[in-house]
């Protein structure tokens, strides 16, 4: 099984913890994270390996490194990938409309790596992240299905849209674990304004509603 290496580029908040367990969930002790200041190490020791240099100066075989960028000319493929292979995705939340900063922050400053990319739309980190362990385990990009902006409805009168791709699996939203509690919770919702269930919220984005 290859690595994932997410080149740490945001201080740390709610919404990027929720997104770096829900990578762990997927690639366990395979996951690294790169450029993290030491007073952060502890917390991103909960969910992967940490290291304070960033990956665009780590003594690693860059011809065995694969830099996901949006704006690669190549996709993914499996076969890009083997057991030695590091997927580096950026750990930055991204923008409604992408500024490129995986360019400048790590392709730019990698030579000799290959870069890729995994499909026209810009996904989370989790979601990325989610996208190239499914073609490591030998699905084509377009075989993986996905929602572009997907919204949600709170209640009558509200809703909050996603300004990314969501990755599914078997028709289901592999949506970040907690992000709409935490939505819920920035929007001022209170447990006696809620008015529909989380189950009833996750299904709402499957059609169920």
């Amino acid at each position: 099984m290859p690595y994932l290496v997410i080149e740490h580029l945001e201080e740390i908040s709610e919404w990027l913890r929720l997104e770096y367990r829900h990578v762990s969930e997927w690639w366990g002790d395979k996951l690294i994270f790169t450029n993290v200041p030491s007073n952060e190490r502890e917390e991103l020791a909960k969910f992967g390996s940490v290291l304070t240099e960033s990956v665009t100066r780590f003594p690693f075989d860059r011809s065995k490194l694969i830099v996901l960028d949006l704006q690669a000319e190549e996709e993914l493929k499996p076969e890009d990938i083997d057991e030695g292979t590091a997927i580096v995705i950026g750990g930055i939340l991204g923008d409604a409309v992408p500024r490129g900063r995986t360019r400048e922050f790590i392709t730019s400053r990698m030579e000799g790596v290959k870069v890729r990319h995994i499909g026209k739309p810009q996904y989370s980190i989790d979601g990325a992240g989610i996208v190239a362990k499914l073609i490591a385990d030998g699905k084509r990009l377009e075989e993986i299905e996905y929602e572009e902006n997907p919204t949600v409805k709170l209640d009558e009168f509200s809703e909050i849209t996603l300004h990314y791709a969501v990755p599914k699996l078997s028709g289901r939203l592999l949506l970040t674990p907690g992000l709409i509690e935490l939505q819920k919770r920035e929007l001022g919702y209170t447990d006696s304004d809620e008015e529909i269930s989380d189950e009833e919220l996750e299904a709402f984005f499957e059609g169920g509603l």
